[in-house]
This record gives structure tokens, sequence and C-alpha cells, in this order.
């Protein structure tokens, strides 16, 4: 397992979502998530909210564990650096 594997796990909810992003994150979901609560009013349907809980949860999840996104950062810079052992073993 890579060290930067999930630790802190995100329930896939509005709350838990909006609880886990960052301040600046957690803005820009409240402002998506209330522009989808009208959607739902007007279509009498919850579907925009859950699209909404979707689309933000990955964002959440990172997050609430960024070493994730530093480890995918680091593998990100040694691929760049023409480092092939971030791909594991290959065959020919």
């Amino acid at each position: 397992m890579p060290p930067y594997a999930v630790r802190q796990r995100v329930e896939r909810t509005a709350p838990a979502v909006r609880a886990a992003l960052n301040p600046a994150r957690r803005a820009e979901f409240e402002a998506e998530f209330h522009a989808a609560i009208v959607a739902a009013d007007d279509a009498i349907d919850l579907a925009p909210l859950q699209r909404v809980v979707d689309r933000w949860w990955p964002q959440a999840v990172l997050c609430a564990n960024p070493e994730i996104q530093a480890g995918v950062d680091v593998d990100r810079a040694r691929i760049a650096a023409g480092d092939p052992t971030v791909f594991g073993e290959t065959t020919t």
C-alpha cells in the first residue's frame, strides 16, 4: 500500500463532504449545493443534490487526506524526471 492511502474516510453525504472540505472549497461546494436545492425544488427531484455530492466527494477525500495529493505530486515529479519505476515492474 502506498504511504498516501486513504486514512480518513468521508461519507458520501452533503454534511460529511462539507465538513471535510477546506474553507475555500467549502464555499464553492455550498454555492453549488444551494443552486442544486433550487433545481431540486423546481424539478421535485433530489437527483441534482446527489450529483453535487458525487462531484465534490473526491475533493473532500483529498482534503481529508492531504498525503494523497502529496504522494500524487511526488509521483508526477518522478514521471516528469523520467523515472519509469513509478509504474512498477513492466514486462516486454
